[in-house]
């Protein structure tokens, strides 16, 4: 027994052991786990879900906000903690957005984040989980946290929109959504909602607006109801200045930016130093502030703008009150005005006017300024001014214009007239200038006129002319005339001329050139000269007197141009200058031209024919009028045309009054037109006829007849000289045929055959002349032709035909013959000799058939002529035809 107490005593123990071995390792691996456990405990306590709220918030709410606490963080955590946010739509449970993002340790305060959503939150129920991530393992989400929409509430009467009556930027994506009634949603069909996000809720796709909306806004409608938005811009006002203006209170003024196109409750709100304004302009009653701000504020911004100065540096005074004028004298005035701030009146100001438009060429200073004395003004004229004022001190920008006042000077004694003389055809006329509106100093009332010579005076008054005649009396002598104007001041002082009783007229007139539209007229100075020049003008070929004018030219001066504005086109004028002495007025020099030159406005005068000779003539004419020319006439072009032909015969250009001209018998018009530099004037025309003189006749009959003669005489000696050629040419001689040599003989043999039907045959043989007698037969060859022969032998017997020609031959027979002759026709055609003409002859028992001719080839030429028989017929070159056949 204790033995085997002893044996078992180690194996308890053992096992023993092994069970405190497994129960250490179990606590072990339950401390582990636990320890695992704890580092995936949630950290995120405190978690807060919750729209931001505004003013229109329940129009639609766009940020949702998340605040949170984190248990875990301790001060020895790393410097940023991370965490996962997921966002989901919560009734479909669609993720709509997911973000990872980090945060500074604090256990004293709550972790914030904020998500704007791309539609309102209204539209269904947000959903927010969260979870901390940390180097080394990341916590279990958090449950979900959610801000529910309004489709969550089942007890709605009618579908909602979002959002609406809200304001969105230019250029803004929108998306709106629609919350329908539960008993609406299967039927719901729109073509602008068609996105499905919950049960209830459909959304559009994001609408862009482009342009800014007009106060009315832009609806978007679902079944029944809809929403309005309106599309705007922030404030963009800028140039915030603010002045002082009554030297107690700060005015400031902005210039607003480009329109928002909100109105009513979304409009621009302005604040000035946390005081409400106005859009434009605020006051404050504060003198010494120097820095101001703006904050312009609407629903889709804020500006701030800011200004700061010195207010005594920033004065902009207002307008003077009360303007009037005081005093007033032919050339000055005073002007007086008040003001209505109380301290203006020690302020130190300066002041300017504003005289006819125009900134008087004088400033005023003073302490309050409130009156000034306008000097230089002209006589008896009219003004209207006005006055500002600005700070002399410190000066920032001139003031307020006052208002309109009116200034009327008094009258003043003219200045004396500009007084000259015009001859005119044996006249002598006073001429003088009417006096401008300033140098009148008041209304022309007349004139008052004085003539004197050596013994007497006359004084004379006229009303309104410009221009006397003098006259002179039996005795001539120089006269002094004089001129003085009249107003309601007085008299003018004199102005005076000397007459002289005998014009120099003496002085040689030549040629002056245009210079830019006018002329620049020289001369050379005058020792007799005491007061200067004197250049006058005047129409060359106007008979209107008192038309000249002229100008004064200071000693010393030896020129002077005179512009275009003083001279018409196309009219010359007389230019004279003369030296002004203590005596009458001595001319220098005169001189005519054209200023600017034209063509001429008339045509030639009294075109006519002068002395004729023959074919010779002279044209004379006389010269466009004067007055009529245009210009300087350089010359005149003539142009014949021929009546018949209407073509030019000449064109000459001549500076004489006349052409000579030779022209052939007909009738012609000639035109002769003047021309100037600037051009060729209108034609005159005169009609032409040249007729033959009966000289001319007789030398044209003579010489024609001795050129028909000549030429009659020529040809008929070159006829006798060459008459042997044009007799080979016109009748060349017929040569007679030679038979001398080879040649053959042709022979024509007809036989009948069968009834309808005739055979011909033509026999060819070679002379035998050079060739031996046992060849001779030889040189014989046949050509035969079987010919229908019925009408042939309608009328004959059936013998051998033989064919001949004579005069008795009937008509009737020429239808056979020319039966025969078609079968003849074929036969020759095979013949290769030339052709030349021959009659076959013979005697037929029938009636004679006419004459038949076959063309048969040969060498040589046929014979003149045939001798005829009915027995046998010899021809010329001595053969004989036999009666059955024909020889050819």
């Amino acid at each position: 027994m204790e033995a085997l107490v002893g044996i078992y005593t180690p194996r308890i123990f053992g096992a023993q052991i092994m069970s405190v071995w497994c129960l250490c390792a179990l606590l072990l691996s339950l401390i582990d786990q636990t320890e695992q456990d704890a580092g995936h405990q949630l950290s995120v306590k405190e978690v807060t879900v919750y729209p931001e709220k505004s003013d229109i918030s329940d129009n639609g709410e766009w940020v949702l906000n998340v605040k949170w606490r984190d248990e875990f963080a301790e001060s020895n955590q790393p410097e940023k903690l991370t965490y996962d946010i997921e966002v989901l739509r919560t009734e479909k449970m669609t993720t709509v957005h997911y973000e990872t993002i980090q945060v500074t340790p604090d256990l004293a305060v709550l972790h914030h984040w904020k998500w704007t959503s791309s539609l309102p939150l209204q539209c269904t129920s947000h959903s927010v989980k969260l979870r901390r991530r940390d180097p080394h393992q990341t916590s279990n989400w958090t449950q979900l946290y959610t801000y529910e929409g309004q489709d969550l509430h089942i007890n709605a009467k009618t579908e909602l929109v979002y959002p609406y009556d809200q304001v969105f930027l230019v250029g803004s994506n929108v998306t709106f959504c629609c919350i329908l009634r539960t008993e609406e949603v299967q039927s719901f069909n729109s073509s602008k909602f068609k996105i499905r996000i919950s049960n209830r809720t459909f959304i559009t796709e994001p609408v862009h607006f482009q342009t800014p909306t007009d106060s009315w806004g832009v609806d978007q409608h679902c079944m029944v109801d809809g929403s309005t938005v309106f599309i705007g811009y922030p404030p963009d006002d800028q140039n915030l200045t603010c002045v002082t203006r009554d030297l107690s209170s700060v005015e400031c003024h902005w210039k607003n930016g480009r329109k928002t196109h909100l109105e009513g409750n979304r409009s621009t709100k302005y604040t000035l130093n946390g005081r409400v304004c106005t859009f434009d302009q605020c006051v404050l009653r504060e003198n010494n502030v120097t820095r101001w701000t703006l904050i312009a504020r609407n629903p889709l911004g804020v500006k701030t703008i800011t200004d700061s100065a010195d207010p005594k540096h920033r004065v902009w005074l207002r307008a003077p009150r009360n303007i009037q004028t005081r005093v007033l004298h032919a050339t000055n005035a005073t002007l007086q005005w008040s003001w209505d701030m109380e301290k203006y009146t020690s302020f130190p100001m300066t002041c300017q006017v504003e005289l006819n438009g125009f900134i008087y060429n004088k400033t005023f200073d003073g302490l309050g300024l409130s009156s000034i004395v306008l000097e230089d003004l002209q006589p008896s004229a009219y003004y209207t001014a006005k006055v500002q004022c600005g700070s002399s001190k410190h000066f920032y920008r001139w003031g307020d214009w006052s208002e309109m006042t009116t200034i009327t000077t008094k009258e003043e004694i003219p200045e004396a007239v500009d007084i000259w003389m015009q001859y005119l055809e044996q006249n002598t006329y006073i001429v003088w200038e009417p006096l401008t509106k300033q140098q009148s100093h008041g209304i022309i009332s007349g004139y008052e006129l004085t003539i004197s010579d050596s013994k007497n005076t006359i004084h004379r008054g006229l009303e309104t002319p410009l221009c006397h005649n003098i006259t002179y009396g039996n005795d001539k002598r120089d006269q002094i005339i004089t001129i003085t104007a009249r107003n309601s001041a007085g008299l003018s002082p004199p102005s005076s001329i000397t007459i002289p009783s005998y014009p120099d007229n003496g002085v040689n007139i030549s040629h002056i050139n245009s210079s830019n539209g006018g002329f620049t007229v020289f001369w050379k100075e005058s020792f007799n000269s005491s007061c200067g020049y004197v250049v006058d003008w005047v129409s060359t070929y106007s008979k209107k007197h008192c038309a000249v004018k002229w100008r004064k030219i200071p000693s010393g001066h030896l020129s002077t141009w005179i512009p275009s504005e003083f001279f018409q086109p196309g009219v010359s004028y007389t230019i004279s200058v003369y030296a002004c002495t203590a005596d009458a007025p001595q001319l220098l020099q005169r001189r005519e031209g054209y200023a600017i030159e034209q063509r001429p406005f008339a045509k030639v005068q009294n075109l006519k024919i002068g002395k004729q000779e023959g074919r010779k003539l002279e044209v004379f004419w006389d010269t466009v009028p004067l007055d009529k020319q245009g210009g300087l006439i350089q010359g005149y072009r003539v142009v014949t045309f021929h009546t018949d032909s209407n073509t030019t015969i000449s064109t000459k250009t001549t500076k004489e009054l006349k052409v000579s001209l030779t022209l052939d018998p007909g009738s012609y018009i000639i035109n002769v037109s003047a021309y100037t530099s600037a051009g060729e004037g209108d034609n005159a025309t005169l009609m032409l006829l040249v007729e033959k003189s009966i000289y001319q006749m007789i030398v044209g009959t003579v010489v024609g007849s001795s050129v028909v003669a000549l030429v009659f005489v020529i040809i008929s000696v070159l006829c006798f000289r060459k008459r042997n050629w044009l007799k080979k040419i016109l009748y060349p001689d017929i040569p007679a045929p030679k038979l001398k040599g080879e040649w053959t003989k042709k022979m024509f043999y007809c036989d009948q055959l069968t009834e309808g039907y005739m055979k011909c045959e033509i026999q060819k043989g070679c002379n035998s002349e050079h060739l031996p007698a046992s060849q001779e037969s030889g040189n014989i060859s046949h050509t035969s032709r079987v010919c229908h022969a019925r009408p042939f032998y309608q009328n004959t017997s059936e013998s051998p035909v033989a064919v001949s020609s004579s005069p008795a031959d009937t008509p009737s027979n020429s239808l056979e013959s020319s039966l025969l002759w078609l079968c003849v026709e074929k036969l020759s055609s095979i013949i290769e000799n030339p052709t030349y003409n021959t009659t076959l002859l013979g005697s037929v028992d029938v009636s004679q058939i006419s004459e038949l001719t076959l063309e048969m080839q040969d060498s040589y030429l046929p014979a003149p002529n045939f001798v005829h028989n009915n027995s046998d017929v010899k021809n010329s070159l001595g053969y004989k035809a036999s009666p059955n056949h024909y020889d050819l």
